[in-house]
């Protein structure tokens, strides 16, 4: 049974590889070069621009979460560590185990 699902997902990516490399003999059939063309800086810097906002973004909504848990601690709140534990290991999940299961 898991050898059928081996050689399943074997042929799969045998079927993908071959019609990526199809894809590819068409582009390069069309005129495909490989070469950026002459505004293509404009479109990295636009692209590195918004992500050093998004991390921007993120740092400062995970900094006041944050902030306001610590508010929860100080005012004797009994459920803050159980939301300061759950934010932590979101941050842990998005940092550490989602990448390293990609890659």
């Amino acid at each position: 049974m898991l050898l059928r699902r081996a050689g399943g997902g074997l042929f799969g990516l045998v079927l993908f590889s071959a019609a990526s490399a199809g894809c590819l003999a068409a582009l390069k059939a069309a005129g495909l070069t490989g070469v950026a063309p002459k505004g293509a800086a404009v479109i990295v810097q636009l692209v590195a621009t918004l992500t050093s906002n998004w991390e921007w973004l993120i740092g400062t909504g995970v900094g006041l979460v944050l902030m306001l848990i610590a508010g929860l601690m100080m005012f004797g709140s009994q459920r803050a560590p159980d939301h300061l534990f759950r934010v932590i290991a979101g941050i842990m999940l998005i940092l550490i185990v989602i990448p390293a299961v990609l890659a």
